[in-house]
C-alpha cells in the first residue's frame, strides 16, 4: 500500500482540496491511504506525524500546494526495486509551465535532493525521522539517505505541478538563512556519527 502524507495548515483548504483530488484521480485502482496532518508547528514535524500514522510499505510526503500529474506513480514500483530515491520533476503553476528543477539534470541522473520525497518503509526506517528545521528538511532527507548508501535519481515521470500557495509560507530570507545554518549543523552531526 502507498501512504500519501499531506501536511497542511489552516487557510489552505482550497489548495488542499485540489491536492487531494489530484491524488484520488491519479491513484484510482491503486491501494493507498491519504493522511492529512493539519496545523503542526512545522512541515517536517507534520511529515513525521504522518509517517508514524502511515500503514503503507511505500511512503510519499507531499505538500498541500502540489498537484499530482497523471502517471506520476506509474514507474515508482519498478524504480523502488533499486535502493534509490526518486527526484520529481516539479512544474510551476501548470504542467506546461517552467520546470523548476530542470537544472538538476536529465532523466535518470543522480541529483542532490528530491523536492517531493518518496521511499519504501525500510528506507524511511534507515533514514530516520525528519529534523524539525524551518526549511530544507527535504535536502536533509536526501543527504542522510546518501550517507547510508541511498542515492537520489531524477525520474521525470514522477511529476507534480507546484501552485505556490502564499498562505503561511516560511521561505523568507531570514528563515532560509537560519535553516541553512541548521542544516550545516545536521550535516556535521551526520559526519561525526
Amino acid at each position: 500500500m502507498l501512504s500519501v502524507v499531506v501536511p497542511t495548515i489552516s487557510g489552505r483548504e482550497e489548495s488542499l482540496a485540489r491536492t487531494i483530488a489530484s491524488y484520488e484521480t491519479t491513484l484510482e485502482g491503486i491501494d493507498h491511504e491519504i493522511i492529512v496532518i493539519k496545523d503542526e508547528n512545522s512541515w517536517p514535524r507534520a511529515c513525521n506525524v504522518g509517517y508514524i500514522k502511515s500503514q503503507g510499505d511505500i511512503i510519499h510526503w507531499t505538500a498541500d500546494d502540489l498537484e499530482a500529474v497523471p502517471g506520476w506513480y506509474d514507474d515508482i514500483p519498478g524504480f523502488l526495486q533499486n535502493d534509490e530515491l526518486p527526484a520529481a520533476a516539479v512544474y510551476d503553476y501548470r504542467r506546461d509551465g517552467h520546470f523548476s528543477n530542470a537544472e538538476d539534470g536529465p532523466d535518470g541522473a543522480e541529483t542532490w535532493f528530491t523536492r517531493v520525497p518518496l521511499c519504501r518503509r525500510d528506507q524511511a526506517e534507515r533514514i530516520g525521522l525528519w529534523p524539525e528545521i524551518t526549511y530544507y528538511a527535504d535536502v536533509w532527507f536526501s543527504e542522510k539517505a546518501r550517507e547510508i548508501g541511498i542515492e537520489t535519481r531524477l525520474l521525470y515521470s514522477y511529476a507534480f505541478v507546484h501552485h505556490w500557495s502564499g498562505v503561511g509560507r516560511v521561505d523568507s530570507k531570514a528563515n532560509l538563512e537560519q535553516s541553512w545554518k541548521d542544516l550545516e549543523v545536521l550535516r556535521t552531526t551526520m559526519k561525526e556519527a
